[in-house]
């Protein structure tokens, strides 16, 4: 099937829920045998669903968090008021109650994600088994559609009002078994999904985080990503919440990711002026994504794509460069050689601007061709002096975030020559699975990298929620839990003495055997250029 052909399904099949969520709601409004109060609740759920639907999505957002954000208890009351409504119906109903139970139990299901979804937006903490459902909703989809709709997954969980009514018509009769057996298929399909998402936070929950002491080092640099991922030029309200923050909590590196388009010389412009006045006492990490794109390209694509890099480093004169955010597998990929030939084009072709830009391999130690690509940077010899963790799919499964951890622990231990290590990212969705999640992967990346001399920095989120809620602050301004540990190790860093953020030497030859740890020990900023 193709790629689109799910999309689409899931696509139409909303459309459809709307057309007949209004049409019954209209005639349900008007039923002459039914109760005013059941009239009153159908009308409503029929006419506020719209409207409730695109607050609930927009809400979290940055565009939308100002205007609608004081109304986002207006999704979970309509899915409510609709869940009541379902119930209502198979009490008086005189059509199937078979089917109208079931669209009941799936209503009440939809209404219980969108009511923990607001309550942890709103900063509420949830135990595990009241966020369980959501995340089974949101990693069924991510099945689906894949991980960039983790956070959104249970958001486009739509409800269905329920007739009172027999069906007249046989396409009506077609129309309502259709809904309740897909209802009946949602449910049973996130009932099995229910025990590995209950695990999955529990054992995330369950963490070995360390103190915050543990979560500091000298000469280890956090920071955060500013701006998103960038298609354009940031909005000025972004930049100037987003570096107020950087400003605010002391971080020693920013992160700026650039889609391909991004890479205009007004883009690039808007990016320096925004972190210009801090560029002397931190590091910049840039990415330039792939674009959505399987390969970074040949022939004409590829010369493309070296002079974008190219004018990266010119404008941006970054410290770390990533040339792609990930390595991709699978039909149409590069391979591991294809790869190799990519990144040594992009060091050389980044070393002719400036010749001390650390050009990173960005892996998410999730394939063969990362091993195989990870042991050609540690083997030595090759252009690429780091290796940066950036996993993307972490949010969906936080474990897989802690097996990269592992994997890029266990290439250190073979490696030749101990290349810079940097982790750009923890990868979370606080509003799904809650914050206390996002706050122990965030804890444990810190202590993990402040106990491995031979990383370099750690870029521990977003700064803030930009077009999905992801970040260590909410669109509307609200810190988020995890922001107070990052403020917390930045705190602990600066009130180390110089004595204590020189290594132990035993220490690290323990801990690297045959390496040789190339990572500074002296501590930040870097002097200026």
């Amino acid at each position: 099937m193709p790629a689109w052909s799910l999309p689409a399904a899931l696509g139409a099949g909303a459309v459809a829920l709307l057309i007949w969520n209004f049409s019954l709601g209209l005639r349900l409004s008007d039923l002459p045998e039914t109760s005013k109060g059941f009239r009153v609740l159908s009308g409503l759920g029929a006419f506020l669903f719209l409207p409730a639907l695109v607050i609930g999505l927009l809400a979290p957002t940055a565009p939308g968090a100002r205007v609608l954000g004081p109304l986002a208890w207006l999704w979970p009351l309509v899915t409510a008021s609709i869940a009541l409504q379902a119930l209502w119906a198979f009490v008086i109903s005189r059509a199937s109650r078979a089917s109208t139970l079931l669209i009941a139990v799936f209503n009440l299901l939809v209404a219980w994600v969108a009511a923990t979804r607001w309550i942890v937006s709103v900063g509420g903490a949830l135990p595990v088994w009241a966020l369980a459902p959501g995340v089974a909703v949101s990693s069924l989809a991510t099945a689906g559609l894949g991980d960039v709709v983790f956070p959104w997954g249970a958001a486009l969980f739509m409800p269905a009002l329920a007739s009172a009514a027999p069906a007249r018509a046989r396409i009506t009769r077609v129309a309502r078994a259709l809904l309740a057996s897909g209802c009946a298929l949602v449910v049973v399909c996130t009932a099995l999904a229910l025990p590995r998402a209950f695990d999955t936070l529990s054992s995330t929950r369950a963490l070995d985080v360390g103190s915050s002491d543990a979560s500091a080092r000298g000469e280890l640099a956090i920071g955060v990503r500013v701006f998103g991922t960038l298609a354009g030029p940031p909005s000025s309200a972004t930049a100037r919440h987003d570096m107020a923050l950087a400003d605010s909590l002391g971080v020693t590196a920013l992160h700026v990711e650039l889609d391909p388009p991004a890479v205009t010389a007004g883009v690039l412009d808007s990016v320096a002026r925004s972190i210009e006045p801090r560029r002397d006492s931190l590091l910049l990490v840039v990415t330039l994504t792939l674009g959505g794109r399987i390969t970074p390209g040949e022939g004409a694509t590829a010369r493309a794509r070296q002079a974008l890099i190219e004018r990266i480093v010119r404008r941006l004169r970054p410290d770390v460069l990533l040339p792609a955010e990930r390595v991709t597998t699978g039909p149409g990929a590069p391979g591991a050689d294809g790869w190799r030939a990519y990144y040594e084009r992009a060091a050389a072709t980044a070393r002719r601007v400036d010749r001390d830009v650390t050009v990173a391999l960005a892996t998410d130690a999730s394939s063969p061709a990362d091993s195989a690509l990870a042991d050609w940077v540690m083997a030595g010899g090759s252009r690429v002096d780091a290796v940066a963790l950036a996993t993307h799919d972490g949010a969906a499964e936080p474990r897989a975030f802690v097996a990269a951890l592992n994997a890029v622990a266990r290439w250190a231990s073979l490696a030749r020559v101990m290349p810079d290590v940097w982790i750009v990212g923890v990868p979370t969705a606080p509003i799904v699975m809650g914050e206390v999640v996002q706050q122990q992967l965030v804890r444990h990346a810190l202590a993990w990298s402040a106990a491995r001399p031979w990383v370099r920095g750690v870029i521990a989120g977003d700064a803030s929620d930009i077009t999905a809620a992801a970040g260590l602050r909410t669109a509307s301004g609200r810190a988020r839990r995890a922001l107070a540990d990052v403020a917390a190790a930045l705190r602990v860093q600066r009130d180390l003495t110089p004595a204590t953020t020189i290594p132990d030497t035993a220490a690290i030859a323990s801990d690297s055997a045959v390496r040789s740890v190339r990572s500074p020990t002296t501590t930040l900023p870097p002097p200026p250029r």
